[in-house]
């Protein structure tokens, strides 16, 4: 009977995505031709400019100075931002300040001593430098995001963005974190960021590249072997049971002694890791073939060095670099984690396994819910974003002056969180960001009632 209603409920989800999504397009262009929704919303295509604004130049440009912790997850949250940008028409400006994590929280990797910006630690600028920024501020032709739900959107609700992990969209509507390992997806998605190092948009520091070139000359053979292992505070953040499992050394050894019998010419291993007692392990099973680059970020506990207050910059140096040495290997034996993934967008013709798919102690299945809240997730989805990129994403900066961004009318503290949990204060009814909470609330509802978890045992999780 079940094997029916899956059947069954396969077809609604296909046969009805196409319905939901025309009913929410006439819903949403009924809703913005009413008077009464027009002052919860700034329309950007209808702002007016500002009047200290040049009318023969009126360019505007997207501010990106909020982001993820982890320093491929910043990555991810710029260029998902940078996709914005170009989706709007409007010219990126990256600046990630002291307290660019989500709108308050502290930058993991900022040090005021090496720079206001800590994009430029390690890449090339994206937009004016902090002095121009300023006087483009001043002219009102800066906007950037308003809220941390806005780009959750972007990471986990807009199937448009650079997924690095396959949650929310495509954990819902589309499952590509549990079973076969889906191949055409995940060239899909490092596609849409490898775009951006094609074109020059995205540039790493020529020092940063002198280092890696510096230390494959010195250590590379013939054929070297890459390893990713990502152990520390992994956890299931929203890419399933599957993908949130640690995957220990002894895990790996028995594909690495595959590759080295299969391959008599690699002689070297290079290993990227957050743990050192890991890095420990291997070096204990393959003595005198271990190459590592890391120090600093290395973690002998549990906890992940990135919110450490010793050398921030210089840790962050390592997971660029180690990114980077994994993408020159000759093949990468990986677990599901940023590091790994990036190496793989930055290289794409870099063989490779990832053993999160490869080792699944769970079996997902489909609730019966999920054949009739994926067309729903779908159309909220692609009307969420229509109201954001209409204005309701957006707002115009007013002064940036180090971590301290004012946006809006009336003006507010953009980067600020309040009370003992560093939350920020509750947004007020029919504001934007009321809104845009209600949308997250919602979708994060719905796609948690998507999926459940069997132990491939038979028990349930």
């Amino acid at each position: 009977m079940r094997s029916v209603l899956t059947f069954w409920g396969g077809k609604l989800t296909k046969n009805t995505h196409r319905l939901a999504r025309a009913s929410f397009v006439r819903f949403s262009r009924l809703l913005l031709n009413l008077k009464s929704i027009r002052p919860f919303m700034t329309l950007y295509k209808n702002s007016e400019p500002n009047e200290t604004i040049n009318e023969h130049d009126s360019e505007r440009y997207l501010l990106i100075c909020n982001t993820s912790d982890g320093l491929m997850a910043q990555l991810n949250g710029v260029v998902v931002q940078l996709q914005l940008a170009r989706r709007m028409g409007l010219k990126p400006v990256v600046y990630l300040h002291s307290r660019s994590f989500m709108f308050g929280g502290p930058n993991p990797y900022f040090e005021a001593n090496c720079g206001p910006n800590g994009w430029e630690y390690y890449y090339e600028p994206i937009g004016p430098a902090l002095s121009e920024l300023v006087k483009l501020v001043e002219a009102g032709r800066v906007l950037t995001l308003t809220t941390a739900s806005e780009l959750a959107r972007l990471h986990r609700w807009e199937p448009r963005s650079w997924f690095m992990n396959p949650y929310g969209y495509f954990r819902s509507v589309k499952n590509c974190a549990d079973g076969e390992y889906p191949s055409e997806w995940w060239l899909e998605e490092r596609e849409k960021a490898h775009l951006f190092l094609n074109d020059g948009t995205i540039r790493f520091r020529p020092a940063i590249l002198d280092q890696v070139q510096r230390f494959v000359d010195e250590n590379f053979t013939e054929e070297t072997l890459g390893i990713q292992l990502r152990g520390s505070d992994k956890f299931d953040f929203g890419s399933g049971k599957n993908l949130g499992e640690k995957i220990f050394p002894e895990q790996y050894f028995h594909y690495i002694d595959k590759y080295l019998a299969e391959h008599p010419k690699c002689e070297k291993i290079f290993v990227a890791t957050d743990q050192r007692q890991w890095l420990k392990k291997l070096e204990q099973a393959y003595p005198g073939k271990i190459l590592s680059f890391s120090e600093w970020s290395l973690s002998d506990s549990e906890e992940n060095k990135f919110h450490a207050d010793q050398q921030k910059a210089a840790r962050g140096s390592e997971v660029v670099i180690d990114m980077l040495l994994l993408s020159r290997c000759d093949y990468l034996i990986k677990c599901h984690a940023a590091v790994g993934e990036m190496a793989l967008t930055v290289n794409p013709r870099l063989g490779f396994i990832d053993l999160n798919y490869e080792n699944q102690p769970f079996v997902a299945k489909s609730r019966m819910a999920r054949f009739f809240f994926a067309p729903v997730i779908a159309g909220l989805c692609w009307f969420w974003g229509m109201l954001s990129e209409h204005g309701m994403a957006l707002e115009r900066v007013i002064s940036v002056e180090g971590g301290d961004i004012v946006v809006g009318s009336p003006p507010r503290a953009l980067n600020l969180k309040e009370g003992a949990d560093g939350r920020a204060p509750k947004p007020p009814q029919f504001s934007k960001r009321f809104f845009s909470d209600g949308f997250r609330t919602l979708l994060q509802f719905l796609g948690d009632q998507c999926f459940t978890y069997v132990k491939r045992d038979g028990r349930a999780k």
